[in-house]
């Protein structure tokens, strides 16, 4: 089972250093993800990134850096609904229905897509589960969750071994990672998701 990061919103002090540690200790993808953020800031945090480990970062804004570094892709989303770059990346894509998850799988080169909320939300307020677990079971009897869906939403310890029983590919953390970071709670999550 794939499990990637996806930053906070806003920049964190010392966000670089926790990033690399991340890397370090084996995090194979990160979404870089600040929505309210200018080219200028997210290009700084970039440059104090190692180059070995840009090739696993997503980004979900200013996806002309693709043609500056060697970034590993770009996720598509309502703010930036397409990819115009030069290279070749990989794309990813949020989904927030089970007609939407179906439709993108069939329709589209999409190298993974985001489902969300499973759970509800960790680092977002009143953002609760929407859907249950009957449906999810029924999405993946027809095929619809399969290794190419990442779970998003309220994924912790606590949930993340649920997952495998409604046969997502991966889980995509934010406040589980975030709150509170603590690299010995993501080497747990992470011998959680190799066990999977």
């Amino acid at each position: 089972m794939k499990l990637i990061v996806i930053t906070t919103p806003d920049f964190r002090k010392g966000e670089s250093d926790q990033i690399i540690s991340l890397f370090e200790n084996g995090l194979e993808t990160l979404h870089l993800r600040k929505p309210n953020s200018d080219i200028t800031t997210y290009e700084h945090l970039l440059a104090s990134i190692p180059t070995p480990f840009l090739g696993r970062i997503v980004l979900h804004e200013h996806f002309s850096l693709t043609d500056k570094l060697p970034l590993c892709g770009v996720h598509l989303n309502r703010r930036n609904p397409s990819y115009r770059g030069n290279r070749c990346v990989q794309i990813s894509k949020s989904c927030h229905s089970l007609e939407e998850i179906k439709e993108m799988r069939l329709a589209s080169p999409f190298d993974y897509l985001f489902l969300s909320p499973i759970f509800n939300s960790i680092s977002k307020s009143g953002y609760h589960a929407a859907f249950s677990d009957r449906q999810l079971e029924t999405a993946s009897q027809n095929g619809w969750i399969n290794e190419k869906v990442i779970a998003l939403g309220g994924i912790d310890i606590s949930t993340l071994s649920k997952l495998k029983r409604f046969s997502f590919g991966g889980a995509a953390l934010l406040g589980a990672v975030w709150q509170n970071f603590d690299i010995e709670n993501f080497r747990r999550l992470q011998d959680i998701t190799h066990s999977l």
